[in-house]
Parts: structure tokens; sequence; C-alpha cells
């Protein structure tokens, strides 16, 4: 397995090792691999993030560099549909709030540390928007101090939180994304985006990629009576549980065979739901483990990211790998993701043309089925391993190689010049 070009394949059946005279120079200078710190949530908590993190820690790149887990998790916020914003941080309780502050203020005093204590040699930091973008700042400012190559990945959706903010905030917000070396983004819509927000240095694009290769479609109901998949979350109203719901009662009273599963539902939606009595809502479930969300990705026919806010969705390239239609937004990443095909695209908050794309697939096997190939067919040819990682093995091996270089250089607002 070559890590030296940005265009060679990784192989993911673990015959390969990645090798290079890069990689092999730097393993043998510091006798050992490269280490990298991945700073970012962990588990126990969930969702895009934290799936990019283990996918990435469980990549063929762990043979070539070792990754170690900086944990910046908080205590879980309980019943919160609306956990985005900066209004977010008062979501949960003011006990839950203040545990929080002191569980983050413990994180910061302790990296520094972690940093030095692990002999750590680059620096990767998960960023998002709001309250994480500037907690995710304050990682890599400490990083730069200490003299270590930071990289900083952008997720979330960006575009709205940068592009809401008040034009001094919108400075402040260009400052930070000059700071790290490099910045990774999830697509080349938010390639651009960032770009365009400030970033003059470096950029690599590093969509997500599925835990597992896709191999056979799995075989689908060829009935009327499909079943469509929601995952709330704790940003339900921002993945668009409103229209969802109002599909749901629309579909029902027009009697159609359409059939909703819904997923990671909080206590009071699961209530909401109930009080509803929707016969077509087919079951509804609380959180659930990753495992739970994959098997019901290949028993159920469609999904739903009727999202108002988007980065790049780890959750539609799961769906597009076992072979699931979609009906989504065109939002962040999205329309770039199924450009080719493999989901129908509905106006952002329109319960009605959501409910007439739902009634569409729910009554066409064969467009559902047409569907789920485009999708596992894009899926394969971008957004695998295979096609993510070399990029990202690549800048690893240049700013690793630029740090020795610039033994003794102090840290620096401005980036690193391409």
């Amino acid at each position: 397995m070559n890590l030296d070009s940005a265009t060679s394949p990784l192989r993911t059946n673990g015959t390969a090792r990645p090798s290079g005279p890069d990689a092999a120079v730097v393993a043998k200078d510091l006798g050992r691999r490269p280490r990298v710190l991945l700073v970012g949530p962990m588990p126990p908590t969930k969702g895009g993030v934290t799936t990019f993190m283990l996918n990435l820690m469980g990549s063929p790149l762990s043979e070539a560099f070792e990754f170690i887990a900086f944990t910046t998790a908080r205590p879980a916020k309980r019943d919160v549909i609306d956990n985005w914003g900066y209004g977010s941080m008062l979501q949960g309780g003011a006990g839950r709030m203040v545990l929080g502050a002191l569980i983050t203020l413990w994180h910061l005093i302790a990296f520094p540390f972690a940093v030095i204590g692990r002999g750590i040699d680059l620096v990767q930091i998960q960023a998002s928007d709001y309250q994480v973008f500037w907690e995710s700042a304050l990682y890599a400012l400490m990083a730069r101090a200490l003299r270590r190559p930071v990289l900083f990945r952008i997720g979330g959706a960006f575009d709205i939180f940068q592009g809401q903010s008040p034009p001094a905030v919108q400075r402040w917000i260009g400052a930070v994304l000059r700071l790290p070396q490099c910045v990774i983004a999830q697509s080349h819509f938010a390639h651009d985006f960032i770009r365009s927000a400030g970033r003059g240095g470096e950029i690599v694009v590093l969509p997500n990629w599925p835990r597992d290769e896709p191999t056979t479609r799995p075989r689908r109901s060829a009935s009327a009576a499909a079943t469509f998949l929601f995952i709330a979350g704790m940003e339900a109203r921002r993945k668009g549980i409103e229209q969802v719901l109002e599909a749901a009662k629309l579909l029902s009273d027009r009697g159609s065979s359409a059939r909703f599963h819904l997923l990671a539902m909080t206590p009071s939606l699961l209530a909401r739901v109930a009080s509803l009595k929707l016969t077509n809502i087919q079951a509804a479930e609380g959180r659930v483990g990753h495992d739970r969300v994959l098997a019901l990705m290949g028993s159920t026919e469609v999904l739903l990211l009727p999202s108002h806010g988007e980065g790049f969705p780890n959750t539609l390239v799961e769906a597009m790998a076992a072979g699931m239609a979609s009906i989504v937004t065109p939002v962040g990443a999205v329309p770039e993701m199924v450009a080719d095909g493999g989901a129908l695209v509905v106006p952002v908050g329109d319960s009605g043309a959501l409910a007439a794309a739902i009634e569409r697939l729910a009554g066409d096997a064969g467009l559902r089925e047409q569907l789920g190939r485009q999708a596992q067919s894009i899926l394969r040819v971008r957004y695998t391993a295979a096609a993510a990682l070399p990029p990202l093995a690549a800048a690893y091996r240049r700013l690793l190689a630029s740090s020795r270089s610039r033994v003794g250089a102090g840290p620096s607002l401005e980036a690193d010049r391409p």
C-alpha cells in the first residue's frame, strides 16, 4: 500500500502495508510511527464527527501513523432536539451547563500535557461551528505554541455559521482559519466556502467514507409498502423532523402505502409521535448504537434527510453504501454528493414536496432500485477509504517534513503558504 501519491489506491483487505520513502524517513528519524493526536468527541458521544474519528483510527493509515485520541466530549444532553447555534449551550439545564464548562476547562488544561507527554508529532482538531469552532481555535493556538503542526478539520453547517455571523465575527473566523498549517474540508463545496471565508493556505478535501466497504446491494422489498428511515438525534429540528411529521400526516390522510421508521428520537419526540396516532409510523425508537443504524439501513428502502443545514452528512454516506435511495434537500455538500443520482431533491422546509417525493418512491419499486444502485455506484468511486485517504497521508508527510526543516520556528497566525 503506497501512501506517497495523492492518487495512489489504498487497499483495505490487510494484505498490503503503507510504505514510501517519506514515511520511512520519518519513522526512522523518530524511531517509531509518527503520532497524530485526534482532538474531538469520542464515545460515548455519538454522531458524524465521532464516527469519522473512529473510522480514521481503524483505517489503513493506522499502519503508517499512530493515532491517539484526545476526547473533547461532554455529558450528553437529555431530551434536546435543537442542539445547534450559540443557544445550544443553554440546552440541558443549568447543572449540565456548569458541568460541561468545567469538563471543557479540564480538557484545555490537560491538552498541552497530552501533547508533550505522548510525544505528539501532529495535531488534528475536529472543528465545526459556533462554540465548538472557538473551542477548537484554543486547541490550535496551544498546539502552535508547542510548535506542533496543526490540521483543522471543518465540519457541521459551517457555511450557515460563517454566513450568518456579523462582519467583525467573520473576520475573526477568517483569522482562525489562517491559524493551522492545513485545513481539511469535507467537500469541494466546503473547500470553496472556506477559501472565500479567509483561508489562504493549504486546504485538503477529505470526504467521509463508510466503516465497511460496500459489497453487494441488499435485496429489498419490491412491494409498494416501502419503509422510509429518518434519524433525528439532538439536532432533530435542523434535520427536518417537523417536515417529516407533517409529511407523515399528509400521507396518512391520503391513504398512502408509505411507512416510516423514526430513529434516535428523544423522549419528548416519542411522546409527540404517540399522541399523533399515525398508523403509517410503524416504529419509533430512541437512541441506539451505530450497529443498529447500519442494520436498519440494510432493511429499509429510503433514507429521509430533509435537513435545513449540513456539512457532509455521514448518514447519507452510510445510506449510499447500503444501496438506499434517499430524499434530501440541497444544503451543504449534499448536492455534490447526489449530483450523479441516488436521491430525489426537495426544497428546504417544504413538507408538501417531501410528501410528494415519498409518495412517488413508495409506489415505484423500480425507481427505488435505480436510485439505490446509482448511490452505491457513486460511493464506490468517490467515498471509500481508497479514494479519500491518500491526500490526507500526503498532507501529514508534508507537515512532518516542514516541521523538521523549521525546528525553532515560532507559532504564527498566518498559515504556511503552499
